[in-house]
């Protein structure tokens, strides 16, 4: 096509746009100038990306600070880490039951996986559903056979309990299915006892102290 004194101006665009300095705008009218057929600008365009290319040769060579590399793996590391870490079904982590592989963001823990662990307290059982190593808590189900009870005992964090099934009583406190209770850290719950039996929710630390000074789990 001819080139009128018009594209004189895109043609002396071309530097800049081989150095990616040319305006948005700049940049999409320029090549709609080169689609329409250009030869000149398209030349002049070559033989500026050409020199362009060479700038980056023409300069000495630059030798990062002391350390840099150093402080660049921390940080990768750092943030590797960050992304990763997820919390963990149980003691086992990724291998425990209800931990679908690829989904560890999700955790689906169905009714009948996992395993029903004796507690030194007879016809008491606790399933492990989820632990919180940075909170220091574990989500459990906690099944009390009919006439089982739990020694009294005092808490050493926050413990929530929901009463999913049946009744459950400790001293003046009566909880049955839907009931919830909190208990601060350093209550003291007296023995904790069910005619029926009963299913619970508990979430809490790991263990609490059997006033007498032994330690089971809660």
């Amino acid at each position: 096509m001819s080139h009128t004194p018009a594209h004189e101006e895109l043609k002396e665009q071309a530097a800049l746009y081989a150095l990616g300095a040319l305006e948005a705008a700049e940049a999409r009218d320029f090549e709609r100038h080169l689609a329409e057929g250009c030869e000149a600008c398209a030349a002049e365009l070559r033989e500026f990306e050409g020199v362009a290319a060479r700038l980056a040769l023409a300069s000495a060579p630059a030798r990062p600070p002391a350390g840099a590399r150093e402080k660049l793996l921390s940080r990768i590391s750092a943030a590797a880490a960050e992304h990763t870490r997820r919390p963990e079904v149980s003691p086992e982590g990724a291998s425990a039951p209800g931990r679908p592989a690829g989904a560890a963001d999700l955790i689906v823990v169905r009714r009948d996986a996992g395993e029903w662990e004796a507690t030194p307290a007879p016809g008491v059982f606790v399933k492990t559903l989820f632990v919180d190593r940075e909170r220091d808590t574990v989500t459990r189900l906690v099944r009390l056979d009919p006439g089982a009870r739990i020694p009294s005992h005092r808490h050493l964090g926050y413990e929530q309990c929901l009463v999913v099934e049946g009744r459950m009583r400790a001293g003046e406190l009566h909880l049955r299915a839907g009931d919830f209770n909190c208990s601060a850290p350093g209550t003291i719950h007296e023995e904790i006892y069910t005619d029926e039996g009963a299913l619970l929710l508990i979430v809490a630390p790991e263990n609490y102290e059997v006033l007498g000074g032994q330690r089971e789990h809660g």
